[in-house]
């Protein structure tokens, strides 16, 4: 059983739990065929033993499950099928300090998709911890079905208001990963949840993420969609907001970060035009050095 978690708005907005019985949304896509790629396959076939003529089914059956649990933008196109921490250029560094003992939180785990990943590529998964607002752990086992042999900690927390549990790892983690959960909230409280996930790393850490981030506009207005203001990063601010950190810490921080364009990410830009037409991801990794 997960721990509950007093989740704030901030990262359980009223729309992810708007849609879950409707399709009717600009972030459902009724056919991911394409999404469906060889990498998927091969991690389904090779990794998690689904006959080749059952994956597309499959991957169809465990979409049902998870957008009834929550109607996110993920879920909709199909993007939570490709992991996306192999497109970080810190991927092979992270993998050699996993096979050497280093431990991992996924913020943001979602079903643990990159963590099979990983597993499939030689990590153990014993020092593996990850972390959601809501738990889709249960539907991680259905897709990848891997229960008898997928060792590693879950449980519900929230970055932007810690529970105990996940501050018994403050000062303890190696490795932190924030993919695709920066982008929603305003600057203030980019600065507050990755406060707190500098209290969970120890000297040496490499945090990596990847964002919607914005060729163009930063600050996003809150709207319909958006429970509050958003800031999406270009890699000058991403870069200013860890120096913005560093000094509220007293920890000193290397910043990398680039552009990646949707075909770079293997979606289909089609799939997210209503972002508009500033929108682009943002791949960043930060080194602690103090």
């Amino acid at each position: 059983m997960a721990e509950q978690s007093n989740t704030s708005r901030l990262s359980e907005p009223n729309w992810s739990t708007a849609f879950t019985k409707s399709h009717h949304v600009p972030f459902y896509v009724e056919d991911i065929d394409d999404k469906i790629g060889p990498d998927v396959r091969k991690l389904l076939e090779n990794y998690s033993h689904v006959k080749p003529e059952e994956v597309r089914q499959h991957v169809y059956d465990i979409r049902d499950q998870l957008w009834a649990i929550r109607s996110y933008p993920c879920t909709g196109i199909g993007l939570w099928l490709q992991p996306t921490l192999p497109f970080s250029r810190a991927y092979p560094v992270i993998l050699s300090r996993l096979k050497q003992g280093a431990s991992l939180l996924d913020i943001g785990c979602f079903i643990g998709h990159d963590f099979r990943r990983l597993v499939s590529d030689g990590a153990p998964s014993s020092n593996l911890y990850g972390i959601d607002i809501v738990s889709h752990w249960d539907v991680g086992y259905d897709m990848f079905r891997d229960h008898d042999r997928f060792s590693r900690t879950f449980f519900e927390a929230d970055i932007t208001s810690p529970n105990e549990k996940l501050s018994m790892l403050n000062g303890k983690i190696d490795i932190l990963m924030m993919i695709h959960v920066l982008h929603q909230w305003d600057w203030e409280n980019q600065v507050n949840a990755l406060t707190h996930v500098i209290d969970l790393s120890r000297k040496g850490a490499l945090v990596v993420g990847f964002q919607i981030g914005s060729k163009g506009v930063n600050v996003r207005p809150k709207g319909e969609m958006v429970a509050t203001e958003c800031f999406w990063h270009n890699p000058e601010t991403i870069s200013r907001l860890w120096e913005q950190l560093g000094g509220k810490t007293q920890t000193k921080w290397r910043c990398e970060s680039k552009f990646k364009t949707f075909e770079e990410m293997k979606w289909n830009p089609k799939d997210i035009s209503y972002l508009g037409e500033d929108a682009i991801v943002i791949s960043w990794a930060v080194t602690r050095i103090d």
